[in-house]
């Protein structure tokens, strides 16, 4: 059995770089690295993988390209992979280095442009994918209809361009016309950019940010009268937001965009992440997030054991096994998922959910995966 680094006789070691105390991602952050150590007590708790317990070091970065930069450092000699890096700018930021040392680390951005690096393993859709699917869904159910202006609200940097990208190319499909408005992760009071959709006749929103511009613009739309759908991705929502004044604005019209399912849905991976999650964290408030992380965990785990039977416990030997994963079932955690083809996305189908405060979670799965007919035909760039 060849091994490299964060691998001994008895453990493996790997690592997890969250924003553990920021202001932009802070209580999700948190909820990933809890379900990446769910997964690991899990395997643990069963004899571990190659005769080896799974151990993961924790590094907050707290949303910043330079702590990141550091705590990477310390990290990286550590460990034989990353289960959880968190934040687009850091992903391109430290990208070069995990290449260098070839180090398979699963970021929690879903950037389409990361899809070509050979040691990043984006799961699920990418954002590009999900607003196509998204827009598509929405003219489906007749919110929408041709001629209609969409505002799309969106964060400079890899995230937003991305999601952008997809809202663009699917509105010229569909016949619609997109506004697009970039804001930065600091911008909290987004009253001038709603104000101006609703001047343009936009009939819905869309929305590549974080909870707290999603918080701002279910606040405005209800201020100014604009009752119109608003649709957000994965890092837009935070069940936080229900406990706040526009919680009856966004039961009433947020729909939330994600590649893994809502926490606790029907099938047989949440309910067991759910029972996880409430065994270990009695008293702490649920998210889907939860289920993210610990399918992160998951797929580096079913990396490790195909290279436990490659005898290759190298960080080679990892990326190689890792891209040997086809069809990969989490039990409805998210979509199956194939890795075998560098520069393809592992899934096309989204997550569609709708906001109930009822729910643990926060959200309820408004229809099963879905792809909408035009995605297809759609190139990731």
């Amino acid at each position: 059995m060849k091994t490299g680094p964060g691998v001994t006789a008895k453990t493996i070691r790997l690592g997890a770089m969250s924003d553990l105390s920021g202001a932009v991602f802070g209580p999700l952050g948190r909820t990933q690295v809890q379900g990446n150590q769910l997964y690991i007590d899990k395997i643990n708790k069963a004899g571990g993988i190659c005769g080896r317990r799974l151990e993961l070091v924790v590094k907050d970065h707290g949303y910043d390209v330079q702590k990141a930069t550091v705590a990477f450092s310390e990290l990286e000699p550590q460990v034989l992979g990353i289960t959880h890096l968190l934040g687009s700018p850091i992903t391109a930021a430290l990208e070069p280095e995990i290449t260098a040392k070839k180090l398979l680390t699963v970021p929690s951005s879903f950037a389409s442009s990361l899809l070509k690096s050979e040691y990043l393993a984006v799961l699920g859709t990418t954002y590009d994918i999900d607003m196509i699917n998204g827009l598509a869904y929405l003219v489906s159910k007749g919110k929408l209809a041709k001629g209609d202006t969409v505002g799309h609200i969106y964060f400079e940097g890899e995230y937003g361009t991305n999601a952008l990208r997809g809202s663009t190319w699917a509105a010229g499909r569909l016949g619609l016309t997109l506004k697009g408005v970039q804001i930065k992760a600091t911008d909290a009071d987004l009253t001038a950019q709603v104000t101006k959709l609703k001047s343009d006749g936009a009939k819905a929103i869309l929305l590549s940010a974080s909870a707290r511009q999603t918080a701002s613009v279910a606040g405005v739309t209800r201020s100014i009268g604009l009752d119109v759908p608003i649709m957000t991705q994965t890092p837009g929502f935070d069940p936080a937001l229900l406990d706040t004044p526009v919680r009856a604005a966004l039961e009433k019209n947020l729909t939330v965009l994600t590649s893994y399912a809502p926490y606790g849905a029907d099938a047989p991976g949440p309910k067991e992440v759910a029972a996880l999650f409430k065994a270990k964290h009695p008293n702490e408030p649920p998210n889907a997030l939860v289920d993210y992380g610990y399918v992160s965990a998951q797929v580096v785990g079913e990396a490790l054991k195909q290279a436990c039977t490659d005898k290759d416990l190298t960080r080679e030997g990892l990326s190689g096994a890792y891209r040997k994963l086809k069809s990969l079932d989490t039990g409805g955690l998210m979509a199956p998922m194939d890795f075998t083809v560098r520069g393809a996305p592992a899934s096309t189908q989204t997550f569609i959910s709708r906001v109930d405060a009822s729910a643990e979670g926060g959200l309820v799965a408004e229809t099963d995966l879905y792809r909408a007919q035009i995605t297809p035909e759609y190139k990731v760039g």
